[in-house]
């Protein structure tokens, strides 16, 4: 770096008229403290990109790592719904036999009952076919009585 001072200092005194030399040292020493290197340059550069790249790497590998959880979360998801799908299944058939059977014993109570009526307007039919015999034949043998009378 000391080399580059004296360079710049003997090049800008015979370029230019040097009017104080303490001033000039002092501005080359300040430009040359905030040059930076070219290979201390091309070193951060290169760690920098190296970071980069590191973390560009985790990046990648974090995303496919939930990507991998995602679709472990998925399966397992798919698992339970399909779970729940089939438990429901079972008791929506469950719950159907159980209709059914209640269907069919009210049905067969109301069979029960028709036939009750059935048998009940059979009797009544019966009664009444009595009676519309009955009945003329007694008013017929109540009148022949009455006219040998």
């Amino acid at each position: 770096m000391q080399a580059i001072i004296e360079v710049l200092e003997q090049e800008l005194e015979e370029a230019f008229e040097v009017k104080n030399k303490k001033s000039l040292h002092r501005y080359i020493v300040l430009l040359t403290e905030n040059i930076v290197k070219k290979e201390s340059y091309e070193k951060q550069q290169l760690e920098i990109k190296n970071d980069i790249k590191t973390l560009a790497e985790l990046m990648k590998q974090g995303f496919e790592s939930m990507d991998k959880r995602f679709e472990s979360l998925q399966h397992q998801m798919d698992n339970r719904f399909e779970s729940l799908q089939h438990q429901m299944d079972k008791r929506f058939e469950s719950l159907q036999h159980q209709m059914d059977k209640r269907f069919e014993s009210l049905q067969h109570q109301m069979d029960k009952r028709f036939n009750a009526a059935d048998k009940r307007f059979d009797d009544m039919n019966k009664r009444i076919n009595f009676m519309n015999w009955f009945v003329p034949s007694i008013i017929t043998l109540v009148v022949v009585i009455l006219k040998f009378l």
